[in-house]
């Protein structure tokens, strides 16, 4: 018996890690048994907590993209399907991969049929921040974003609540442009259109039938280290604080010192004795992804605090200290213990990478 893994891919702050916890809340309320592997260059990542913290069963691949770490993203399934035998796995790669029909999808189909079937690769797209950049890859970035929309299989286009009816329209014809076979999903994690779609394909009997894209290595080397990459990790005590006041300042601090276009986005979870709450900075936009039990801290608490931004490592260092450094101190907290960690991904080196699937 096989088990259905869905790849659900996209650009730092598209909304994937949003879409997939949604997703894995209304599948699980259905009936069907969900686990998620998570996926990061670095270590200490916001988005395993918030997922554990809703109860899903999370593994994750970290050190490397799914495809640099291909033997890790398979020790990661089958340690979830032998430990809680799910229905469906959903991964999500690193938000700056790309090539996974190549590197991934089809490895998974060609070596691993008998083990999982693997669903239409899913690719988000921020339609708030779709420019001409990606449609004609003018810039590195846009070529790696140009990439993910060409070998996607399903192009979500996710924050259609901030763009019009009529851009909408634009943005579709774009994505046909780039990729006349893919299924073009507009969706909003706001209003909820376009999520029983997205739901339709995840939970149903459709597996990819994608061919790889080309790319070049160069170009995709350079796009990756455009970005510092940033994991923190906090511990410290209070007897009562304001969880959603300090996430917010501490993204507000580093959004001070970048241009909106410079972050990919910033990520923050707190967790207490009494509570949990996730906020996201991507652009300028600052939300709250989630929260449980009460908006106030007690007790023993951890901070992870994550980081995507256009910036030298050092420099992204620096900024996050500090915010963090000054958030806390104005609530108040001076003793804390605070280990983090800050680098440019390497080059993509991927352990497979076929030119068809079977």
């Amino acid at each position: 018996m096989t088990t259905r893994l869905v790849l659900v891919g996209g650009f730092l702050g598209a909304g994937k890690t949003t879409l997939i916890n949604k997703a894995a809340r209304l599948l699980s309320d259905s009936g069907r048994s969900i686990a998620l592997i998570a996926n990061d260059q670095g270590e200490a990542l916001v988005d395993t907590q918030f997922a554990r913290g809703n109860g899903f069963e999370t593994s994750e691949v970290l050190r490397g993209c799914f495809c640099c770490r291909f033997p890790d993203l398979m020790n990661s399934a089958r340690g979830l399907v032998g430990k809680v035998r799910p229905d469906l796995i959903i991964a999500e790669p690193v938000g700056s991969c790309t090539d996974l029909q190549a590197t991934v999808v089809a490895p998974l189909r060609s070596l691993y049929r008998d083990e999982f079937a693997v669903a239409p690769l899913m690719v988000l797209v921020d339609s708030s921040r779709f420019s001409s950049d990606e449609i004609e890859a003018r810039s590195i970035g846009g070529y790696l974003r140009k990439h993910q929309v060409e070998e996607a299989e399903y192009v979500v286009l996710s924050k259609v609540d901030m763009i019009s009816k009529a851009r909408i329209s634009e943005l579709i014809d774009a994505v046909r442009s780039l990729n006349p076979a893919a299924t073009v999903i507009p969706y909003s994690a706001i209003t909820g259109q376009g999520l029983d779609d997205i739901l339709k394909v995840m939970d149903s009997d459709l597996t990819s039938k994608g061919s790889p894209v080309d790319v070049d290595y160069d170009t995709y080397a350079d796009a990756e280290a455009e970005l510092g990459w940033y994991n923190g990790l906090l511990s410290f005590r209070v007897s009562r604080m304001d969880s959603y006041e300090l996430a917010s300042k501490i993204l507000r601090y580093i959004a001070e010192s970048y241009d909106p276009q410079d972050i990919a986005h910033a990520k923050v979870m707190l967790r207490s004795n009494t509570n949990a709450a996730k906020m996201s900075l991507t652009f300028s936009n600052l939300t709250v992804d989630g929260v449980r039990g009460s908006r106030y801290a007690e007790g023993d608490v951890e901070l992870f605090v994550n980081g995507r931004v256009v910036s030298s490592p050092e420099t992204l260092r620096t900024v996050i200290q500090q915010a963090v450094r000054r958030a806390l101190g104005e609530m108040g907290v001076e003793d804390y213990e605070f280990t983090d960690d800050c680098f440019s991904p390497g080059r993509p080196n991927p352990t497979y990478r076929m030119k068809a699937s079977s």
